[in-house]
């Protein structure tokens, strides 16, 4: 089989050199809660009803220091209620549970909060839209930095709240209102780009970034937003600008991974022709491939609808796809051998030999356009096996030509279960990778056959609010992990064993 998985190198927040362990603002680490993160354990219930999921967590007599990522975070013990721990390590991943691009992005700033006893803008889970329109009313009486400061706070806690609640797009439109009220909030500016560049606004980012980047020339993390944007809308030499400004300001070794990478594309791209529909850039060797690159489009435009439809969603933002032959995929893609397309935020397909979109092409697009779709749903925190599940069932395979040798593996328990499969593949043994997509096919035609077709699209627009998956299933499937790994498994047995 040609597998055909997503790199899964960049997972939410990377952490500022040289911070440590420090003390967040509540209304930050309500942010953290919103960043997808890697497989976390222990669970901090604190005293405003809230909770903070962790990898883990200790205590002394005056702070709760929690892990997420390579960061230790405090938070002062009389905010919290309890701790629960988790009675098991949680599942070592390389990344976050879905599929994210590489790009390199800031933390977001950091908010000072009200006092600890001011319930803020959010109460009983739900925003107080007349609390924030006295904070413009506020505003409009009296513009001092004291109002536009609260204004800010105010709309700051409502994002984040909508962010955590998987509602992105509502938070966007928070932070453009706040701006309205306080256009020179530098805090606001950086959290709202990071929003549109997370959520795959590229040109709107770059719109709001411009500006603030001649404001704040000494701000890193602006010219490291407006990177990622360029780099992601396939504008190869404004990246490499924008990134080496950022690295002028602040070392990141992160950054400088993303700089090379970008500088090795655009030494291969430098002599692309590139042609455009009203969704897609796509990029590839000039000369007799040109007739090739238009029956891709073509065939991408047809795969859009027919993922719009089953989907119910449709991405506002060009999806870039690049054409390589064989060899530079390997350069580009520094992926397993195994790997036969890649999306890392761009569809990277080799195509040597080929001068016409066959069977085969056709139904790796289609795949690979399938992973751009569930990232934009998700917010990039899909499960690897739904996500890879998902992206075989439309381009029409099927679990039969395995099914035999599937059903004897789920019936005998050789098979790893679906909550480490979250994980990105490319961790597998090589031996283990076509069975791990077949698991992750066949639970995807269990959910489509018991619960219809709608129920995918429904869970995956849940994703967003619900990241836990086995919380997920439970709240609307009335399933566990165990128990959907049993009924799945039966599916299989049922069909195809003996």
């Amino acid at each position: 089989m040609s597998g055909r998985p997503q790199l899964n190198l960049f997972s939410g927040i990377p952490p500022r050199e040289g911070r440590g362990s420090r003390v967040l603002p509540a209304l930050l680490f309500f942010a953290l809660l919103a960043i997808p993160g890697a497989c976390l354990g222990d669970t901090i219930y604190l005293k405003n009803g809230r909770k903070i999921v962790a990898e883990s967590t200790r205590k002394d007599e005056k702070s709760v220091v929690f892990l997420r990522g390579e960061n230790e975070i405090s938070i002062p013990l009389s905010l919290v209620d309890r701790i629960e721990k988790s009675e098991m390590p949680p599942p070592q991943r390389s990344s976050d549970s879905g599929v994210a691009e590489d790009l390199p992005l800031p933390p977001p700033p950091e908010f000072e909060t009200e006092s600890e006893g001011d319930a803020g803008v959010v109460k009983e889970d739900a925003i107080d839209e007349a609390a924030l329109l006295s904070l413009d009313n506020d505003v409009l009486r009296n513009p001092s930095v004291q109002n536009r400061h609260r204004l800010a706070q105010g709309y700051q806690e409502a994002a984040v709240f909508l962010t955590r609640m998987g509602d992105a797009e509502g938070a966007i439109a928070k932070y453009r209102h706040a701006l309205k009220f306080a256009p020179d909030d530098t805090a606001l500016t950086l959290s709202l780009g990071y929003l549109l560049v997370k959520q795959h606004h590229h040109n709107e980012a770059i719109e709001l970034l411009l500006p603030a980047a001649t404001r704040y020339p000494r701000s890193p993390d602006i010219p490291m937003l407006l990177g990622s944007a360029y780099y992601a809308s396939e504008n190869l030499d404004r990246a490499i600008a924008e990134w080496n400004k950022a690295l002028a300001i602040q070392d990141n070794p992160r950054l400088r991974e993303a700089l090379q990478r970008a500088e090795q594309e655009r030494s291969v791209a430098g002599s692309y022709e590139e042609l455009r529909t009203q969704h897609f850039l796509l990029r590839f060797e000039g000369g007799d491939a040109r007739a090739l690159g238009q029956q891709v489009l073509r065939t991408l435009e047809g795969a859009f609808q027919e993922l719009q439809r089953d989907l119910d969603f449709y991405p506002r933002e060009t999806i870039v796809v690049l054409l390589y032959p064989q060899e530079t995929f390997r350069d580009i893609a520094r992926s397993p051998s195994w790997v036969g397309a890649l999306n890392d935020g761009k569809i990277r397909v080799p195509v040597s030999g080929l001068s016409s979109v066959t069977a085969e092409l056709a139904r790796i697009l289609k795949h690979e356009l399938t992973h751009s779709f569930v990232r934009q749903i998700t917010m990039g925190r899909c499960p690897t096996w739904f996500n890879e599940g998902l992206a075989q069932l439309e381009e029409g395979a099927t679990t039969a030509g395995l099914g035999t040798q599937l059903a004897r593996a789920m019936a005998d328990g050789r098979l790893p279960p679906f909550a480490t499969l979250e994980a990105s593949f490319m961790d597998l043994p090589p031996d283990q990778v076509g069975m791990a997509y077949a698991k992750s096919l066949a639970g995807l035609e269990y959910l489509r056959d018991t619960f219809g077709p709608g129920e995918i699209p429904r869970l995956l627009k849940t994703i967003p609010s619900n990241p836990d998956f086995n919380s997920l299933l439970q709240d609307h499937l009335r399933l566990s992990y165990p128990a959907f790994e049993q009924e799945v498994a039966t599916y299989i047995v049922k069909r195809y064993g003996s």
